[in-house]
């Protein structure tokens, strides 16, 4: 074979290899999660970087109005709906930590460095420290929990008829493995006596896998609520914060768009190899319960922060490590509005999304 063919099938061979078996015979998804601010400025810059969604919260009216804007330019609008309430009838339900954890949290909120010494705010720790979440989650164990975000998604839908759909956030444990609280404890001894395919793992990870377990039922049941208030609704998630036991877990749910990280915000950033393997695996897996499942790597990005400011030379490597490893264009990003209105990012992102 001639040098030039050659050198042309070697540059080819691993894009070849890392799209086999992934969505890429599927139109590409983007997805930008942003707030509702500026949002006049973000639709040129989703229409220009080839964005099909946004993802925003806010008072019902906003949500409206955005939604009915969107969709009069062919944006999908997602509302963004998470697992934190500050209702006062809720102020009993939060999740509950090791004392050694409670301690974890002080230590994390009382670091006022830029940078907590390496927290990772609800991403995978840096290794040998134990980090959680600052931001208290309600514990879906609790009825009342569960009663409360059904009916918060059927709500949001039925006054937001413009909506694509809901996109879910913040579903999983403030500690990163699970809820030590009475009633999710007295769930675990009822599922291991019952003989749950679990029960003969050591009681450590007998109660990771339930607590996957739990938690993927309780996301899949707001999904379903989600469909049943309007069939042809989608439903997106941002796999956050992580689970430890199993980071990359989506493959479980019955979700639309399985957005999961491949690119964190904070440094030290990510390595290549970790940042490609990921991607292919977010992009290969399947739901076979769930066949409109699509895994869709996630990519953090903020800009200006004092704890996070990714550069445009850092972006560009990313994505195109996601590229190269998932075998794909689908993509979610975080902050959208950071990535459209700060012109160094933007451009990059325009390049290497072409």
């Amino acid at each position: 074979m001639p040098v030039l063919p050659r050198l042309i099938l070697a540059a080819l061979l691993p894009m070849l290899f890392s799209c086999a078996g992934t969505d890429a015979a599927r139109p590409a998804w983007r997805g930008g999660w942003a707030s509702a601010r500026d949002v006049d400025k973000l639709i040129p810059a989703a229409k220009e970087l080839r964005f099909d969604a946004l993802i925003f919260s806010g008072p019902v009216e906003r949500m409206r109005e955005i939604s009915s804007l969107l969709r009069s330019v062919g944006i999908e609008s997602y509302g963004w709906f998470s697992l934190t309430s500050r209702d006062p009838a809720l102020k009993d339900f939060f999740q509950c930590m090791s004392p050694e954890e409670e301690k974890a949290l002080e230590a994390i909120a009382a670091d006022k460095s830029p940078s907590r010494g390496g927290y990772q705010f609800g991403g995978e720790p840096l290794p040998g420290r134990l980090d959680v979440l600052q931001t208290r989650l309600l514990c879906f164990h609790r009825p009342e929990v569960a009663a409360w975000a059904k009916r918060q998604v059927r709500e949001m839908l039925e006054r937001c008829p413009d909506l694509t759909g809901v996109a879910l956030d913040y579903f999983g444990y403030q500690n990163y493995r699970g809820c030590g609280c009475p009633v999710s404890m007295r769930a675990f001894e009822e599922a291991l006596a019952a003989g749950a395919p679990w029960a003969a793992l050591p009681r450590d990870a007998a109660l990771d896998a339930f607590s996957l377990e739990t938690l993927v039922a309780f996301t899949n049941e707001v999904a379903d609520e989600a469909r049943a208030v309007r069939p042809s609704v989608k439903v997106a998630i941002h796999v956050y914060p992580v689970f430890l036991p199993e980071p990359l877990y989506g493959r479980r749910l019955k979700v639309d768009y399985c957005c999961q990280t491949a690119a964190w915000f904070f440094e030290p950033y990510w390595p290549d190899e970790k940042i490609r393997r990921y991607a292919r695996t977010i992009a290969t897996d399947r739901n076979p319960d769930y066949p409109p499942y699509r895994g869709v790597p996630f990519v953090g990005v903020y800009v200006g922060r004092t704890y996070a400011d990714k550069k445009a030379d850092r972006l560009a490597r990313e994505l195109s490590l996601i590229r190269l490893g998932a075998g794909t264009d689908s993509l979610s990003v975080c902050s959208f509005n950071d990535l459209a209105l700060t012109p160094a990012l933007r451009e990059t992102a325009r390049e290497a999304l072409r």
